[in-house]
């Protein structure tokens, strides 16, 4: 008999469950969120967590507060960093789980979790605007290899070299932003990190709320930002949008939100490629032909009752050969122009021209170096619409 209960006491000593009751120390496997991201949630732990104006009241989904129980278990450090103007650590909890039980270690790890809720829903901004890429990399800084990064906030930057202050950058080429940060040595060292993407796209009062398509394209900004920066994965893990709007007098510019255009009657249209009347890049396809037409409706409301020429130009951005953008560009303006035809403009009223990564309406997009910069390339995407009334 005795023998027995010697075999069973030891074998549950091998159960991961029980492993900390049995004296070890060796650390537990967590639950990760959904995604396989982050490659090891037993890590140290950083959340980059935007306490702003702009972005909701921030709280930690049940996910991320998994992560900080894991780590704490495991004797990682867990550390929080402030998005603002000037991003610095808030916090940086050197997590010592001692208890000589179970039950005491428990109790640790709750406090410790409970610590970390209850700093970030008291987190307030030091300085004015939002520099997210700047506060993703102090976290790359301060966590070690192999640890996790989570960012929780809107990824609406209006700081530092990714803002979304600068026209054009809602049409700007995620890859094309991605390159010209690493020409210019200004991604995160997140290399052999794990990152965590919570909420981006969500917004709050005085930030206007985004659409599916604006938060779609928040997230691929960042997720290819982070990627390119060496990350061995990144994941965006979704969460129910709140407008709890952050209560705070430390301001951050309201970030303009793209605009249809409205047709001039005689004078002149910029249809940009990062609105409604946009490509599938290097193609002359329509990236939603439905909103193409209600924009192009507008427009052939317009002209079809009077007298006006049109003359369509397509634009590209530079770099490559010129044949092709001009190739390109000139595909785009007729694809254009057979809407319109069909929405009830003459054909013969309409010309079309492709004036490729030149013209009047192309403006420098390349850096001494040859690399696109981000949102001049997406300013010259375009189909530019002229009117010409009768004198």
């Amino acid at each position: 008999m005795t023998h027995r209960r010697t075999r069973r006491a030891l074998a549950g000593c091998l159960v991961a469950a029980a492993l900390a009751a049995c004296g070890t120390t060796e650390p537990r496997t967590p639950d990760l969120p959904p995604g396989g991201c982050p490659a090891d949630g037993g890590q140290a732990l950083t959340l980059v967590v935007g306490a702003r104006m702009g972005s909701p009241k921030p709280t930690l989904p049940g996910e991320v507060e998994g992560l900080v129980e894991t780590a704490a278990r495991n004797n990682r450090k867990v550390q929080v960093v402030r998005v603002d103007g000037q991003p610095t650590v808030a916090l940086a909890a050197d997590v010592q789980i001692t208890g000589k039980n179970e039950t005491q270690r428990e109790k640790q790890v709750k406090e410790l979790v409970g610590r970390v809720r209850d700093f970030v829903a008291q987190l307030t901004p030091k300085e004015a605007e939002a520099d997210v890429l700047g506060a993703l990399s102090e976290a790359a800084r301060v966590t070690p290899e192999g640890g996790t990064v989570v960012l929780v906030d809107s990824g609406l930057a209006t700081a530092g070299a990714v803002s979304f202050r600068e026209e054009g950058m809602w049409g700007a080429n995620p890859a094309e932003v991605a390159a010209f940060l690493a020409g210019r040595r200004l991604l995160p060292a997140l290399t052999g990190r794990s990152v965590l993407l919570v909420g981006l796209g969500g917004t709050a009062d005085p930030q206007p709320a985004l659409d599916e398509d604006l938060r779609g394209r928040v997230g691929k900004l960042w997720k290819e930002v982070v990627t390119k920066a060496g990350a061995v994965c990144a994941n965006e893990l979704a969460i129910a949008s709140r407008r709890e709007a952050f209560p705070t007098t430390v301001p951050v510019t309201v970030v303009k939100l793209p605009e249809e255009p409205k047709p001039v009657a005689c004078g002149t249209t910029k249809l940009e490629d990062s609105g409604s009347v946009g490509f599938v890049p290097d193609t002359a396809d329509l990236r939603d032909p439905a909103a193409a037409d209600r924009t192009l409706q507008s427009l052939a409301g317009v002209v079809a009752g009077g007298v006006q020429r049109v003359t369509l130009i397509g634009n590209t951005a530079g770099g490559g050969p010129a044949a092709g953008h001009v190739e390109l560009s000139t595909r785009r303006a007729e694809a254009v122009k057979s809407i319109l035809v069909r929405l009830g403009v003459p054909a013969d009223r309409i010309a079309t021209r492709g004036d490729g990564n030149s013209g009047p309406y192309h403006e420098p997009d390349l850096a001494p170096d040859g690399v696109l910069i981000p949102a001049a390339a997406a300013r010259n995407r375009s189909v530019v619409v002229e009117l010409s009334c009768p004198q």
